[in-house]
């Protein structure tokens, strides 16, 4: 970064970090002495101005997937957890090149690590962010790229995709939650038949967002309603699985995918090498069955995807997809911004303001 740069960013920043895994309101501590990260090879350093809690946060925060985060490098203490990324650029690392320049207002999703989003500053890659449209303020572009990647990673590996979206039927299990709203209204900004499943107090929000249609998950019974569908994504309960296949139209086109499975479960409890086995064969074995009825099947976790991200740009930017937001906190609240995420009881995104 060049000098006058430099002068511009503090070596020191409030971060919210916990230093030992457990509950909130015994973990989180709000520091203004974190270490501020400096860009490298490929990287930007972006001034946040918000960014969200995701589910996965919380979890991680309790010491979920531990043991494949320390393999990966990424469970050491003090962590700094969040993912959403939403501010400004205010230096470059070599090799970035000229269409990301200081000043740049972006947005994206950083790649789990042990220097997360729920910081004045952080690090990020080039490549996972994009020019944040001018018609989202930073609450409201921080609320929909991690949860939109996740989803799309699901919707990729049960076979959608964006050039033939049109006319598909996707059921989407967990419409009211921060993947789901953002979800929704991609699926049908691209033509596709989407139905979902909601509480009685989301119902009118899902159609609001353009479902075709919702069913109230406590009363209602969607396997009893919908059938020939070409899609179906878990969002939520690994539960209805077999009520979601039961909805798939048979052949080549079609498939099923969760972002809700056991893997890091399995790991946690039983190690690497048993726990990795052990889902590796439940993951086989599962996808045997459905490919003799010719589907995708597939467990899947948040990916980056710049083309997917560039998409939910440009459909933000078009007005098709807008930002659900339920509540917002400030950094020193994160604690507070964690138990009501934990509560499961949001509509859309809990968004954390940076200033």
């Amino acid at each position: 970064m060049s000098s006058s740069t430099a002068l511009m960013i503090p070596t020191s920043m409030r971060a919210a970090h916990v230093s030992r895994f457990g509950e909130a309101r015994d973990v989180f501590e709000v520091v203004d002495n974190a270490p501020t990260p400096s860009p490298g090879q490929g990287e930007v350093l972006v001034r946040q101005r918000a960014t969200s809690v995701n589910p996965i946060d919380c979890r991680r925060r309790g010491g979920y997937g531990k043991k494949l985060m320390e393999l990966r490098g990424m469970a050491e203490l003090p962590l700094i957890l969040g993912n959403d990324v939403s501010g400004d650029i205010v230096a470059v690392g070599a090799g970035v090149s000229d269409r990301l320049l200081p000043g740049d207002a972006v947005f994206g999703a950083k790649r789990p690590s042990k220097q997360g989003t729920y910081a004045e500053y952080c690090v990020v890659r080039a490549e996972d962010v994009v020019h944040k449209p001018a018609a989202l303020s930073y609450a409201q572009a921080a609320a929909l790229p991690y949860a939109f990647l996740s989803a799309w990673t699901g919707l990729r590996e049960a076979g959608l995709q964006a050039t033939t979206a049109a006319g598909k039927r996707v059921f989407l299990q967990g419409g009211t939650g921060g993947t789901g709203v953002v979800t929704i209204q991609v699926c049908k900004a691209l033509g596709a038949y989407v139905a979902t499943t909601a509480g009685p107090a989301g119902l009118e929000l899902c159609h609001d967002l353009g479902a075709d249609e919702v069913f109230n998950y406590r009363t209602q019974d969607f396997a009893q309603h919908l059938t020939g569908f070409d899609f179906a994504v878990c969002l939520a309960d690994q539960g209805d699985e077999k009520k979601m296949l039961s909805i798939l139209r048979d052949g080549p086109g079609s498939g099923y995918a969760t972002l809700v499975h056991p893997l890091m479960s399995l790991v946690d409890e039983k190690g690497l090498v048993r726990g990795g086995a052990e889902a590796a064969l439940t993951l086989q074995s599962r996808r045997l069955e459905q490919r003799l009825r010719r589907r995708n099947y597939g467990w899947t976790l948040f990916k980056p995807d710049r083309s997917a991200l560039e998409l939910l740009a440009r459909l933000a930017g078009q007005g098709e997809v807008r930002a659900v937001i339920d509540q917002t906190y400030p950094l020193s609240d994160m604690a507070g911004a964690h138990e009501y995420v934990e509560r499961g009881r949001s509509k859309g995104k809990v968004i954390v303001e940076l200033g």
